[in-house]
C-alpha cells in the first residue's frame, strides 16, 4: 500500500486579530537586544507632541509608603486619543487621576512632580480645582448618574459654573450636550424622568453628556466600557470618535482591540513605569520593548 505523506494541520490557537493586527503570542522576531533590554522607568518612544493640552515630567505619586507611580513624563495632545494600557495596578488609572487631582480625595496620596494644563501647573496653590474638574472632565467606570432627572443631570454643572443666563440657554445645552453623546433621540420625550432608570449604556452616555456639557478642554475615561454590552461599546467607541474633533481624550482600557480601534497613541505601563508610548498602529504592530510585545499578545496581563 502506498502511503502519501500525511497533511500536517497548524496547531495552537488561531491567531487573535486586532484592527487587522495579528496579535498571536507567537515566537518571537528577533529583536534588538539594547531595547529588549532597556530597564524599566526608561521609557522608549516620544513622550512629547506638538501641541500638548497636558503636559506631565516627572510624575511620582505615593499612597502612604506605596510608590504607585514613578518619574512618568507623558504629555496628551490636543484633539486625540491617548490609550492607555497593562496589567491590573500597573498605575494607568492612578495616573489618569493625577490629571483632575482626583488623588487629593485620597487620604495619604503625595503627587509631585509637574503637571501643566494649557501651560499652567495644575497644582498651583491659586489654582481652583473645582474649575480644573470643569475643564477636565471624567467619565467612570461604572455609570454615576446623579439621582435627579435626566434633564437636570446634564443642566447641574451648567448651573454650577454659571455658564448659562436663562432658561432658554439651559434648554438649549442641554439638548446639544444630548445630541453629542447620541441621546437625545432616545430620551427627548422624557427628561423629566429619572436618569438611573435608564439602561448602563444609556446611563454611560448620560454621564458623557453630563461631562461635555460643561465645556471642558480633556476628557478622562477610565475603563468606561468594561460594565458595558458589545452594542453600548461600540456606541460608546463611535461617540469617542467624534468627541476627539473637538476633545483631548485619554482613556485607560484593559481591552487591546478597543485602544486600537479608537486611539491614535497608546501608553503601556508596568509596575508604576511608562515603558513605552508611540503612535498606535506602531505599539501593536512593532513594539520596541520586550515587556509591551509581552502583554499584547497574551504572555501575561
Amino acid at each position: 500500500m502506498n502511503e502519501s505523506s500525511p497533511s500536517i494541520a497548524p496547531t495552537g490557537p488561531a491567531p487573535a486579530v486586532v484592527a487587522g493586527m495579528n496579535l498571536r503570542p507567537a515566537a518571537r522576531a528577533a529583536g534588538p537586544s539594547h531595547l529588549e533590554g532597556t530597564p524599566i522607568g526608561q521609557t522608549i518612544g516620544t513622550v512629547t507632541v506638538v501641541d500638548p493640552v497636558f503636559s506631565c515630567r516627572d510624575v511620582n505619586v505615593h499612597y502612604g509608603a506605596k510608590h504607585a507611580i514613578k518619574n512618568v513624563s507623558l504629555d496628551v495632545g490636543k484633539r486625540q486619543v491617548l490609550a492607555m494600557i497593562g496589567p491590573s495596578g500597573c498605575g494607568k488609572s492612578t495616573f489618569l487621576r493625577c490629571l483632575n487631582r482626583m488623588n487629593d480625595t485620597i487620604a495619604g496620596a503625595r503627587v509631585t512632580g509637574q503637571i501643566l494644563l494649557d501651560g499652567q501647573d495644575i497644582h498651583d496653590p491659586q489654582r481652583d480645582v473645582v474649575q480644573l474638574r470643569a475643564r477636565v472632565g471624567m467619565v467612570f467606570q461604572k455609570p454615576n448618574p446623579f439621582p435627579k432627572s435626566i434633564y437636570d443631570n446634564v443642566a447641574f454643572g451648567p448651573r454650577l459654573h454659571g455658564l448659562v443666563r436663562s432658561r432658554s440657554d439651559l434648554d438649549e445645552l442641554v439638548c446639544t450636550s444630548l445630541q453629542r453623546a447620541g441621546l437625545w433621540d432616545e430620551v427627548k420625550d422624557r427628561l423629566t424622568q429619572s436618569g438611573t432608570g435608564l439602561s448602563g449604556g444609556q446611563q454611560q452616555r448620560l454621564c458623557i453628556a453630563r461631562t461635555i456639557a460643561v465645556k471642558p478642554h480633556v476628557i478622562l475615561m477610565d475603563e468606561p466600557c468594561s460594565a458595558l454590552d458589545p452594542i453600548a461599546t461600540a456606541r460608546i467607541e463611535d461617540l469617542i470618535d467624534e468627541l476627539k474633533e473637538s476633545f483631548a481624550i485619554a482613556i485607560v482600557t484593559h481591552s487591546m482591540q478597543q485602544a486600537a480601534r479608537v486611539s491614535q497613541r497608546t501608553a503601556y505601563f508596568h509596575m508604576g513605569s511608562l515603558v513605552e508610548v508611540g503612535e498606535t498602529d506602531r505599539i501593536f504592530t512593532n513594539p520596541r520593548h520586550r515587556l509591551t510585545e509581552d502583554y499584547i499578545t497574551g504572555r501575561f496581563g
